[in-house]
């Protein structure tokens, strides 16, 4: 892999990380046309393309994540003194226990973790995949919705957006569009349920490259000699990543997502057709 590479790769990431069109789709992609080997190395570099997008995350919201960790230190001070009532929460404790709710179901990952990695060597699957996000969003367009933010949220809210993040482990389904798509059908206000999105992303962007480290650890598989490779694509995944952040959230507001799902279904298309051929 070159430094070009890398930075192509990691703008890709950071473009897509956010933006409802699957980065995870993409990488498989790109990597398939490129001729990059899916191999242990790939592993830590896309990894790092993930903490890349996760500095833009703490960028943007930085405000909202310092009163999240404000809050859950009250909360925990309130627990500990037997104080604590749910009907008494502020909005940022319901929303850290809403986002707990929301991370519980991708538990369920861990027994087939092994299995899933195998779809990331198939580009035919991922454009399948990448239609199913593209249908997501088209119906997600289409619902009106309501304001529904952390205060009116309910827990079967948050339960369905986790159970939707479950199926976003496949490449070519998108995690920021199904986890927005499930919010905006559940009712809660386009802007929130982005911002739910994107910092629901943290906690499983942490726990995804931490058992990703772990396994390159066990194996031993890592290249220094690409350490700049790994510096170049981390660096662009977070610039790029703050730009499609940014992007999003002006798309959101004059409601725009179909312009997503004519992309996602195109790509998918195209990946389907490239594999088959």
């Amino acid at each position: 892999m070159s430094v070009i590479k890398a930075l192509i790769l990691g703008i890709i990431q950071g473009l897509t990380e956010f933006l409802p069109v699957s980065s995870s789709g993409h990488l498989v992609i790109f990597q398939t046309v490129l001729g990059t080997d899916n191999n242990s190395a790939d592993l830590m570099f896309d990894s790092l393309l993930h903490l890349g997008t996760l500095i833009a995350v703490f960028i943007v919201f930085k405000e909202t994540i310092f009163k999240l960790v404000i809050a859950f230190s009250d909360m925990i001070k309130l627990i500990l003194t037997g104080k604590f009532r749910i009907k008494n929460a502020t909005a940022e404790q319901k929303m850290i226990l809403f986002l707990i709710v929301s991370i519980m179901p991708l538990f369920l990952i861990l027994p087939v973790k092994d299995y899933i990695e195998t779809a990331y060597t198939s580009i035919t699957l991922t454009g399948t995949a990448l239609i199913v996000t593209s249908l997501l969003l088209f119906i997600s367009d289409k619902v009106m919705g309501n304001k529904a933010t952390a205060k009116e949220m309910k827990l079967k809210h948050a339960l369905a957006i986790g159970f939707t993040q479950v199926f976003a482990i496949l490449p070519g389904i998108s995690r920021s569009g199904s986890t927005i798509a499930s919010g905006i059908m559940c009712g809660l206000d386009r802007e929130f349920a982005a911002q739910y999105s994107f910092i629901l992303s943290i906690p499983t962007i942490l726990a995804g490259v931490i058992l990703n480290l772990s396994d390159i650890a066990t194996t031993g598989n890592f290249n220094p000699s690409l350490i700049p490779e790994y510096i170049a694509g981390t660096a662009a995944a977070a610039i790029s990543g703050l730009l499609s952040i940014k992007l999003l959230q002006k798309l959101l507001k004059t409601k725009k997502f179909i312009i997503f799902s004519i992309y996602c279904l195109a790509v998918g298309l195209f990946a389907i057709i490239y594999g088959i051929v």
